[in-house]
């Protein structure tokens, strides 16, 4: 499937999740040994928007997946024909010390979608989609992904902005890129979900 209609699917299918918008690209080159494993990321939690966390509409189940990764599962309570199939999660650690999901398909990794992470004091996770400033889309922002191993960008005028970098990237050029403030302060996270741990 295209990125961009995953993408779509993504924020049509789960609307409980708050998704808006996400950047996407050919599919990193990350080694087990580039990805981070945090304690007590895998578990049982509730899962809503940013902003509603007592929203017990969904349920999202993180297992743990070989090399270093981990499969996200989400159920929306009352839905027909039983929980989203899951995705698969890496995770790296940035030069801020944020996370950054690099999400695909569970069963094989081809284009992914981008999310940082963040841990709440509450022990909760919120996932914020990457996108840009639609004032933002210019061609600083273009040189500083070509900067750091891309060969192309591309930005989807629809609703979804499903904007789209082509490359192969890797561990060190995506926290080089995630440290470039002509990247950074082009960047917004403002929509996003959290997954709230079941107690």
């Amino acid at each position: 499937m295209k990125i961009s209609a995953w993408c779509k699917g993504l924020v049509t299918i789960l609307p409980v999740l708050g998704l808006a918008a996400c950047l996407s690209s050919d599919p990193p080159k990350l080694d087990a040994a580039d990805l981070a494993t945090p304690d007590g990321f895998a578990g049982d939690y509730y899962a809503a928007p940013t902003g509603e966390s007592d929203n017990r509409s969904a349920t999202a189940t993180i297992t743990p997946a070989d090399r270093n990764g981990y499969l996200l599962t989400i159920a929306e309570n009352g839905l027909q024909g039983g929980p989203d199939a899951p995705v698969k999660i890496r995770l790296l650690t940035l030069n801020s010390g944020l996370l950054l999901a690099v999400v695909s398909d569970a069963d094989k990794v081809g284009d992914v979608i981008y999310s940082t992470v963040t841990k709440a004091a509450d022990g909760a996770w919120v996932f914020r989609s990457v996108e840009f400033k639609d004032q933002a889309r210019d061609r600083h922002l273009s040189d500083a992904i070509r900067r750091h191993g891309a060969i192309a960008v591309s930005y989807d005028s629809s609703d979804i902005k499903a904007d789209r970098i082509e490359g192969n990237l890797t561990a060190a050029n995506l926290r080089a890129l995630f440290a470039d403030p002509d990247f950074v302060n082009r960047m917004e996270t403002a929509s996003g979900f959290r997954l709230t741990p079941k107690r």
